[in-house]
């Protein structure tokens, strides 16, 4: 199990283990919660709903849509 040391100024470093495994970049922010003695450390990642809108829609029909896609590569 990976640890690290806290400074004096209260600061640790993610050990590269835990940075690999959850993505974490620079900048990543990371909330800390005291849950019955324990700290948990969690990312702030976007939510599912919270990306609504961001896959454009296309056709319902999926036969028409792939109709349009050969259309639009000159294949029919």
């Amino acid at each position: 199990m990976p640890f690290s040391t806290m400074t004096s100024k209260g600061q640790t470093t993610v050990p590269k283990e835990i940075r690999e495994a959850l993505d974490l970049e620079p900048g990543t922010k990371l909330r800390w919660e005291v849950r019955g003695g324990k700290v948990a450390i969690t990312t702030e990642r976007p939510l599912l709903w919270e990306l609504e809108g961001f896959i454009k829609h296309g056709e319902p029909d999926a036969v028409k849509a792939v109709a349009a896609a050969r259309k639009m590569r000159g294949r029919i």
